[in-house]
């Protein structure tokens, strides 16, 4: 099914499972339809058809005073959130929590006295002034845009400022400065040392099996956090021994947090190569708790927020890294594999992109350069994830810091 158009033509329109649903409070009554088909642009026919015969949208009546936005923000949280995935639900409490950055600045203005030039001097004062990155203010601006856009579709609003508002920070971007807050691979950290990823592999396994296994998850086959959490063993393929190269892992499932079970960040379910020392640390760990059962998760006695601050930290501290975040393991295995001449594609396929230009994006300092370097070549029974516990061996394949080197422009 194809994701949701952009565009005020689909207002009122969300997909579950495969068919698109229509919903909106109407007199602060949900009304909630089901469309029966997954055509967008059918969808907004019957939703049409729906409306001009129930009267819907006629004649709207403002009411002669907008509520607060702190009045209205529990509103919308009450009201128009439950279709959300946990995590998010979360997060946008609390961005629109009574002391955040958002409510805190705005949460006595009314609705229809919020206007661009205010949320500028929001924006000044919580954003920049406070020292936040762009990033960070773009997901307050998303989840004010969420409260205006309930309170548009409900007529308390005739439209929301935050398009116009948004319109202006896209021009601010267009500066030097601008595009490289907005630099989609800026926050791209892999470990570039062959030799650190060494002690970082050994660290891990010296805090335990499962330490071992979360961590080879995340390096060696480029998992999502929640996506290692939410592995079971019965998405494990072992294949016939460890020279098998069908051997993979079925990523079909997501524990954000270790919360419960989604779909992947893509919505779809993809394979990924199995390294042989993920398949031995996994073997390992699969006896060690006596063959448990398929719908059984392989990391189920790890809390991601402990595992941050105790066994991360230690495992890091000793390797002799620095401060890293478990993400920069999926950032270390797609630099490396594109540094060691793995094609984009593949790579790309493995991360679970939606497309190879996204990974062009987020990776572009390794994906080449004017300087030629030999691909790395695969041994028998060797599948490219391989390559990451042979790196300390090999005089093919330079750090990542010189493939970066290699791929940056020269100072003028």
């Amino acid at each position: 099914m194809k994701s949701k158009p952009k565009g005020a033509r689909y207002r009122n329109l969300f997909a579950r499972g495969d068919v698109i649903y229509y919903e909106r409070v109407v007199g602060g009554k949900r009304i909630r339809r089901s469309c029966e088909t997954a055509d967008w642009a059918f969808a907004a026919q019957v939703r049409d058809a729906f409306e001009q015969r129930k009267g819907i949208g006629r004649l709207p009546v403002l009411p002669a005073e907008a509520p607060r936005l702190d009045e209205f923000s529990l509103r919308y949280l009450a009201e128009d959130t439950s279709h959300l995935a946990p995590t998010t639900q979360q997060d946008r409490k609390l961005v629109l929590r009574p002391d955040g950055p958002v409510i805190r600045s705005l949460g006595a203005r009314r609705l229809d006295a919020l206007t661009p030039a205010v949320l500028r001097e929001w924006w000044n004062a919580e954003v920049t002034g406070a020292g936040r990155s762009t990033k960070i203010g773009r997901n307050y601006l998303d989840a004010l845009s969420k409260v205006l856009g309930y309170a548009v579709e409900l007529g308390i609003i005739e439209a929301s400022p935050v398009g116009a508002f948004r319109e202006a920070l896209r021009q601010r971007g267009r500066t030097k400065s601008g595009r490289a807050a907005s630099e989609p691979g800026q926050h791209v950290r892999p470990i570039e040392q062959p030799e650190q990823l060494h002690r970082l592999v050994a660290e891990a396994r010296g805090e335990g099996a499962e330490a071992e296994v979360l961590v080879l998850l995340l390096l060696d086959a480029g998992l999502r956090l929640g996506e290692a959490l939410g592995l079971t063993w019965g998405g494990v393929a072992w294949g016939e021994s460890e020279d098998d190269t069908a051997r993979s892992l079925l990523i079909e499932r997501n524990r954000a947090r270790g919360g419960a079970p989604s779909l992947p960040k893509s919505g779809r379910a993809r394979r990924v190569a199995l390294s042989r020392r993920l398949r031995r640390a996994l073997v390992q760990l699969y006896q060690s708790r006596f063959a448990p059962g398929p719908e059984r998760h392989v990391v189920e006695r790890i809390e991601p927020s402990n595992f941050r601050n105790r066994e991360w930290r230690r495992i890091c501290a000793r390797a002799g890294i620095g401060h890293r975040a478990p993400k920069d393991l999926r950032d270390t295995f797609a630099s490396q594999l594109l540094t060691s001449g793995v094609s984009l594609g593949y790579v790309s396929r493995q991360l679970g992109h939606a497309d190879v230009s996204v990974t062009a994006r987020h990776y572009a300092r390794w994906c080449g350069g004017d300087s030629y370097r030999e691909p790395m070549p695969l041994e028998p029974r060797e599948v490219p994830a391989d390559l990451l516990a042979r790196l300390p061996e090999s005089p093919q394949s330079p750090p990542t810091s010189a493939a970066a080197e290699i791929a940056k422009p020269s100072e003028p």
